[in-house]
């Protein structure tokens, strides 16, 4: 307890239902039994721990382990809200608290809910889903609950939390509050001993799960210490495999002998002899139903040479190749295929197919009998094998089993066809194994599989060209993500103490989509990647570890012929020439430049510049992708082949990012995010140039193209990111902090409501890293929902607006002046603004937050300010005549929502000596139902606004002017025409007029109109 007690200083309070508290949990278990967990609240966090620590005393109870949490963000929900939430998170990945109170009275820690199975409903569900059941068993137990309802309309607090753990070693470990990384010890580079310590504790349980007779424990469903009553041989025999593995790393005794009863039972109880039709003796793994299957004889091989490898056992050696004779017979000689499941003793095909993994399994056994023996009937069935292999394009599966055994081929047989067949593998699957959500520790198996061979590769000359179509950079980039990614499998103490049997599963691993199923075939998997991962580690800090680095790239501003082929595994068809580069990509036609790439759309493609435009680019495209080797046949320029040009954009942009070595700032809201962008663009510029968006394209391929058209060495880049596949504009961005405007009603239609609109534009926060930033407005509607995202990824959290406790908080706004005065972080500042309006003053004070986050000195932007010019359409104001009378527009014309039309007329009220102000009001599009209502509340605000006079143009604006007060002057307009005629007719010197409508209303087309004219 007393090494935990620093952790109060950083504990922070949380807002609940207007109340501030302070809220810790401790949880303690003698490693037994599931830990017990109390909660304690109150006015501080010293007050919150005494009270903890009082019910701890009066509990009687041991403690090996001790953990500490605290809330730090909260959430108010439904359970109707809830249960649809949950049905799109994957079952077991909830990662949030949850309380039946606003007190935290009744409340849960997220890994008590996990542990406790309380929203699983099973392997058939694949989302997670209220066990209503579970939920009430635990309750009762918990918190001395009976007759708990789950009502839709009842309200629940769901929350993040923040933790730290003391445990046998007594050291503090503090406890990731980040997402997919929550609730375990936080370890920022893994080091060749970190990973040993895994594979020490992994392979102890496995020694652990060994029987006298030497079969396994299969498994246990660790959640209610329910053991899994399947078996395997398989899996016993592969298991035994990566036991040998681990012992050849850790020696240790135990291990050793509980290897020894493994390793018996396989070979005296699970491998039986068999005659062949050709008279020789062979061996066989027979399984569950008397199956012997292509796959067992192959692990049973590994498992048997590993232990002759490490002990010199020649009777394991001997057994191996009596299995090798029974894999044999298993291939067709003629075709190199395999027959993957016999029925024993018969010897007969049951199926010639079953899964591929037995296929990469059977050669790689394969080719470890050459290894160890030097007969070449192995390896001469492995080429037979790969032939056929690579005619049926199985590196299509990414499979590390075929890694492991092209790894072991190249190194007998180099030929180019096979180190081609081992990086089309991985070359095509690094997003996945980027992105996977699950730990699938196969795939760090399959990358250390590849960087084997790849680092051979890189060491010979006259086959390194064949590293040009993979980037490497990623490839290192995903290898060390996957290694780092299976730490959120291991049952470290501070996850095991929530579970029925702690001591008896700590230092396991588990699959938390199947109810944390620990097998021992799960485990295997975990052990042999990490295995190959150390290997990999000491390789790399080795005097010549240089090849296993990503290579060292210069810094450079632009693409060159081998980025655009790494980017986007294309092949010119017609080849630039060797100096060649380029600074863009070209998409969309209007936002072509010269020297651009030029991505063409095919003949039924949605993207890319068409065919008949290439007259018009002759002589100024610095290349042409496309997917028809015709479209691309003498075009008159160098000339990319791709599969598909759709994703070779994404790719290209994808590419552009990894390299930009600047900070990437993205803005999302309901309204102001172009105008905040600017805003940003133009402050920035204080510090070096800056890359930004254009042509306001705002989801993944526009984003793409403008990522792969800004040069990679800018210090900064904003960027505009749309709702539309939100979580795939951030994975493309991954920014370093996001600016999130506000929350309005827009674009109703497609998204329903206010808080499935924050849902979905707080995904903004799923492409970054924990410890960015989030700069949330503190008065944006569903503030509660955004500000848990953000604190749920980890991001540290800054607000903005008007309320005291905003970190950077607007104190003043002069209208007539532009002079903002803003308290940032305590320190009072002021400066000017040359766009008018409250709203751009809180779009401002986003920018200041966004500069103080990313560490700069506010003075030389703030300077700047003064002079930024709102954009066409978004706030930019000029005078100009109509009719012979000098007026003032006001251009808000690009679009409308009833945010920032709210905000569009408070700033026409505010324009000081005008002979009057005018309102040109078009209608707002997609506010779905209720649209009619929202135009009809405008009529208070234009009320309370000293505006004399209102045009509107269109239907919805019926109700909106019999609710205006009888003195306003109104013109209801039938057309757009109609709107110029009767405002031209009317217009008086001195006339202050606001545009504003939704885009498709076309009063952007008369602005322009009037501008073109002045």
């Amino acid at each position: 307890m007393e090494r935990l007690r620093p952790c109060l200083g950083q504990v922070a309070s949380v807002q609940v239902e207007g109340q501030t508290r302070t809220v810790l949990f401790f949880s303690f278990t003698d490693g037994t039994r599931r830990a017990v967990t109390v909660t304690a609240s109150g006015s501080t966090a010293e007050e919150a721990w005494e009270a903890g620590t009082e019910r701890i005393a009066a509990s009687g109870a041991a403690g090996r382990w001790l953990r500490l949490d605290w809330a730090d963000a909260v959430e108010r929900r439904t359970w109707s809200e809830l249960k649809a939430a949950l049905r799109t998170i994957k079952r077991n990945y909830f990662r949030l608290g949850i309380s039946l109170d606003p007190g935290f009275e009744h409340a849960f820690l997220e890994t008590e809910i996990n542990a406790n199975a309380m929203l699983y409903g099973g392997n058939r569900d694949a989302a997670a889903v209220l066990n209503e059941k579970n939920f009430r068993i635990y309750a009762r137990k918990r918190h001395g609950l009976e007759d708990l309802a789950f009502g839709d309309d009842d309200p629940v607090w769901l929350f993040t939390t923040r933790g730290a753990f003391v445990g046998d070693d007594l050291e503090v470990h503090e406890l990731s509050g980040a997402g997919l990384d929550a609730g375990r010890r936080t370890l920022n580079a893994l080091k060749p001993e970190d990973v040993a310590q895994l594979v020490r504790s992994g392979s102890a349980y496995l020694a652990s799960q060994v029987l006298e007779d030497g079969r396994f424990h299969y498994g246990w469903h660790p959640c209610f210490d329910r053991p899994i009553r399947a078996y395997n041989a398989l899996r016993h025999a592969s298991t035994v495999y990566a036991m040998l593995e681990a012992w050849e790393v850790t020696r240790d005794d135990g291990l050793e002998q509980a290897i020894g009863r493994a390793l018996a039972y396989l070979a005296g109880e699970l491998i039986r002899p068999a005659p062949l039709p050709c008279g020789r003796e062979a061996a066989f793994l027979v399984d569950v139903g008397n199956e012997i299957k292509l796959g067992g004889n192959a692990v049973a091989i590994l498992a048997l040479l590993k232990h002759h490898a490490l002990t010199g056992a020649a009777d394991s050696l001997a057994l191996a190749e009596r299995l090798g004779a029974g894999i044999l017979h298993m291939q067709d000689p003629a075709a190199g295929s395999f027959s993957h499941v016999l029925a024993y003793p018969s010897l007969s095909e049951k199926e010639r197919f079953r899964i591929i993994y037995y296929d990469g399994e059977a050669a790689f056994a394969l080719m470890r009998l050459y290894e160890a023996t030097g007969d070449e009937r192995w390896l001469s069935a492995v080429e037979r094998a790969f032939a056929y292999f690579i005619d049926r394009e199985h590196w299509k599966a990414h499979d590390h089993w075929l890694g492991y055994a092209v790894n072991e081929l190249t190194r007998y047989r180099p030929k180019e066809r096979y180190f081609r067949f081992g990086l089309d593998n991985v070359r095509t699957h690094l997003r996945f194994v980027l992105e996977r959500i699950t730990t699938f520790p196969t795939l760090l198996e399959l990358m250390t599989a590849a960087e084997s061979m790849v680092a051979r590769l890189r060491t010979d000359p006259a086959r390194r060209p064949l590293l040009d179509g993979i980037d490497l950079a990623r490839f290192y980039q995903a290898l060390d993500f996957r290694a780092h990614y299976l730490l959120n499998g291991h049952f470290w103490p501070e996850l095991a103490m929530f579970f029925a049997r702690p001591a008896k599963i700590a230092g396991s691993f588990f699959i938390r989509h199947h109810a944390f199923r620990i097998r021992i075939d799960d485990v295997e998997h975990y052990l042999s990647g990490l295995v190959a991962y150390r290997r990999y580690l000491l390789a790399r800090d080795s005097k010549d570890g240089a090849v296993h680095r990503p290579p060292a790239e210069k810094e450079r501003r632009h693409w060159t012929t081998a980025d655009v082929e790494k980017a986007t595994g294309g092949e010119w068809q017609s080849p630039p020439p060797g100096d060649w580069s380029t600074s863009g990509l070209c998409s969309y036609l209007p936002a072509f430049r010269d020297g651009d790439m030029v991505a063409l759309r095919p003949s039924k493609g949605r993207r890319g510049v068409s065919e008949r435009h290439i007259p018009r680019l002759a002589n100024r495209t610095a290349a042409y992708i496309g997917e028809d080797p015709a479209q691309l046949e003498g075009i008159g320029a160098p000339a990319l082949l791709v599969n598909d040009v759709e994703t070779a954009i994404l790719d290209l942009g994808e590419y552009a990012r990894r390299r930009m070595t600047g900070k990437i700032v993205a803005v999302t809201g309901s309204a102001g995010k172009t105008s905040t962008v600017a805003i940003l663009a133009h402050a920035l510029e204080a510090y070096g140039p800056v890359g930004t968006t254009r042509h306001n394209a705002n989801l993944p391929h526009g984003i793409a193209w403008n990522l792969a058209s800004i040069p990679w060495d800018v210090p900064h880049i904003a960027l505009e990111l749309a709702i539309g596949r939100m979580a795939q504009n951030s994975r493309l961005t991954r920014p370093h902090v996001a600016i999130f405007t506000n929350i309005l009603p827009a674009h109703l239609e497609h998204h329903g409501d206010l808080a499935t609109i924050a849902r979905r534009k707080s995904a903004i926060f799923d492409g970054m890293r924990p410890g960015g930033v989030a700069v949330l407005n503190r008065e944006m509607a569903e503030w509660g929902r955004v500000n848990m995202a953000a604190r749920n990824r980890g991001l540290r959290v800054i607000n903005y607006g008007r309320s005291e406790e905003c970190d950077v908080r607007l104190t003043e706004y002069e209208a007539h002046s532009g002079r903002v005065e803003a308290c940032v972080a305590g320190r009072r500042m002021a400066f000017a603004l040359g766009a008018a309006g409250e709203h751009m003053a809180l779009n401002a004070l986003a920018v200041v937050a966004t500069l103080a986050a990313l560490g700069h000195e506010l003075e030389p932007a703030l300077s700047r300010l003064a002079t930024f010019a709102p954009l066409e359409g978004r706030g930019r104001e000029f005078e100009t005549e109509i009719g012979g009378c000098r007026v003032l527009v006001l251009d808000d014309a690009y679009n409308a929502n009833p945010g920032s039309m709210e905000a569009a007329l408070a700033l026409l009220g505010a324009k000081k000596g005008a002979t009057r102000r005018i309102a040109v009001l078009g209608e707002m599009a997609e506010l779905g139902a209720d649209a009619e209502r929202y135009h009809t509340d405008l009529a208070s605000i234009v009320a309370r606004e000293p505006i004399d006079r209102v045009y509107t143009l269109g239907p919805l604006y019926d109700r909106f002017r019999a609710a205006l007060p009888p003195h306003f002057g109104i013109t209801q307009a039938t057309s757009l025409q109609n709107v110029k005629d009767c405002l031209f007719s009317e217009v008086k010197a001195g006339d202050v007029i606001l545009f504003k409508g939704s885009h498709s209303t076309d009063l952007h087309k008369l602005v322009s109109e009037i501008a073109a004219a002045k």
